[in-house]
Parts: structure tokens; C-alpha cells; sequence
């Protein structure tokens, strides 16, 4: 009887394998932490900046094993500063989710990229919402420095200072 249940029990162990064949390859699950630095030219003055972005997310695949899908979830900060005047800095916090599409090459983020805020002036820019970089570019939500790229971190720093 010993016998006979461990023959079954591979026998579908076997089966299972086999049927798992077809289906699409496990999901990927990671995380990741990144720092990073750099300045980029203001008039004046370059804005200094470093960060921080904890990092998780999935990959999807195929039945050929091949990428299909991969969502990444950002949690961070980014602190600019003025490099003529060190003490003039700003801290953005970063809370957001890039999806990627492997089928279509789509590229989309979906919450907060950046918010940038000042005590007594408020918010001096954000990137949330929606963005998909398709063709063409989908914008749902206010999204300044796509909009305007460095100048949005230049303005801000002269805000502040």
C-alpha cells in the first residue's frame, strides 16, 4: 500500500510538472536601495542634490519565459541645495510606482515622483499623478519637472532663498 500512494503521489507530482510546462514562469520579487548625487546648472548657482529611494517590486514572464511586465514601488527623498549657499536647501519626498510593459515598451509612473514643499510658501512644485510615456505622452495631474525639467528645482532653490 507504501507503494502504491508514493507511485501516485509522483505520478502527479509528474503530471503537475508537466502541466506546469504551459504556464507562465513564477513571478520575480526584488528590492533594492539607491543613493545618489549630482548637480545639474541653475543661472548662478548649480543645484547640489542627493537622495535616497528604497525599492521593491515584481517581474512578470511569459510561458517562453520571457519579461512581461515589472512594477517598481519608490519610497524617498531628495534634498537640493544651492552651491554657492549650502544652507539654502529643500527636501522633496518621493512615493510612487513605474510600471513597465515589456509587450508594448510603455513606460508609466503613477503616484507621487516629486512633491516639494516650503514652511509659510506652501507647495513649489510636484510631479504626481499620472504620466505614461507612450506615444503619445498620457498626463493625468500636475507634473512640473516634466514640464520643466531642471528649471523647476532652480525656481524652487531661488523660492527659498
Amino acid at each position: 500500500m507504501t507503494r502504491w500512494s508514493l507511485l501516485l503521489a509522483t505520478a502527479c507530482v509528474l503530471v503537475l510538472g508537466v502541466a506546469s510546462v504551459g504556464l507562465a514562469a513564477p513571478p520575480h520579487h526584488f528590492t533594492d536601495s539607491i543613493d545618489y548625487s549630482d548637480e545639474a546648472p541653475c543661472t548662478g548657482f548649480n543645484d547640489v542634490f542627493v537622495g535616497h529611494l528604497d525599492v521593491s517590486g515584481v517581474t512578470t514572464f511569459d510561458k517562453q519565459g520571457n519579461r512581461v511586465r515589472e512594477v517598481f514601488h519608490y519610497s524617498g527623498w531628495e534634498t537640493n541645495s544651492r552651491s554657492d549657499r549650502p544652507s539654502v536647501s529643500i527636501t522633496a519626498k518621493r512615493n510612487f510606482t513605474e510600471i513597465f510593459d515589456w509587450t508594448t515598451g510603455i513606460l508609466t509612473d503613477v503616484g507621487n515622483v516629486y512633491t516639494q514643499t516650503a514652511p509659510g510658501q506652501g507647495v513649489l512644485f510636484h510631479d504626481v499623478g499620472f504620466i505614461s510615456f507612450g506615444d503619445p505622452v498620457t498626463i493625468h495631474g500636475p507634473h512640473d519637472v516634466f514640464d520643466q525639467g531642471q528649471a523647476a528645482f532652480c525656481n524652487a532653490l531661488l523660492a527659498v532663498s
